[in-house]
């Protein structure tokens, strides 16, 4: 007996319909954090575009540029940053923010202004960031005038797999000295 898809799905939908009608809403998230193997693939996939969509310089990084940074907070960062940080310097766009290397995010840190925040991200001017908040580890908007903004993400890691699934699914384009911008229609999702 051969079933198509329809049939399934309408026996889906007869069996249980608001388990089915949740899951469409709210699409099937993963439960729990990404594995280490997961969120290498993220940043590999990630650099892969960039390499692919831009002309832009992705020198590696070493494990002794995240040292500095981590004694700089006292603490160690979060692993995946610190992957981008020895995979490619973090030189990439996160949107219309480009990527601090590690010397840059010390730099900030050291300031004093972002107190219990690691910034990984910043528009040209260095006026509003992307951070990580490292009690709880959300990602946030930061700017110069308000200081901190809006949660964007439960997580860098949540933030980064949403990111890469966008640049993938091709919502975004990337324009030289602008970054990635979300392409008219594309519905780009939640990266600011």
């Amino acid at each position: 007996m051969i079933v198509t898809v329809a049939e399934d799905i309408n026996y889906l939908l007869s069996a249980n319909p608001s388990k089915i009608s949740e899951t469409v809403r709210q699409g099937n998230r993963r439960k729990g954090g990404m594995t280490p193997g997961e969120a290498e693939q993220s940043v590999n996939d990630i650099i892969a575009w960039f390499k692919r969509s831009s002309d832009a310089d992705m020198s590696e990084g070493s494990e002794e540029d995240v040292q500095p940074l981590e004694k700089a907070i006292g603490n160690e960062i979060d692993s995946t940053l610190a992957l981008l940080l020895q995979t490619c310097s973090n030189q990439i766009w996160y949107g219309e923010k480009k990527g601090l290397d590690a010397s840059k995010i010390t730099e900030f840190c050291m300031d004093g202004k972002f107190e219990e925040l690691l910034p990984f991200c910043a528009d040209e001017g260095e006026e509003d960031f992307l951070v990580i908040d490292l009690k709880t580890d959300e990602v946030k908007e930061w700017d110069d005038t308000d200081g901190v903004g809006d949660s964007v993400a439960t997580s860098f890691n949540d933030y980064l797999e949403d990111y890469r699934n966008d640049l993938l699914a091709g919502k975004f384009e990337y324009v030289e000295d602008c970054g990635c911008l979300e392409k008219a229609g594309a519905g780009g999702g939640n990266h600011k």
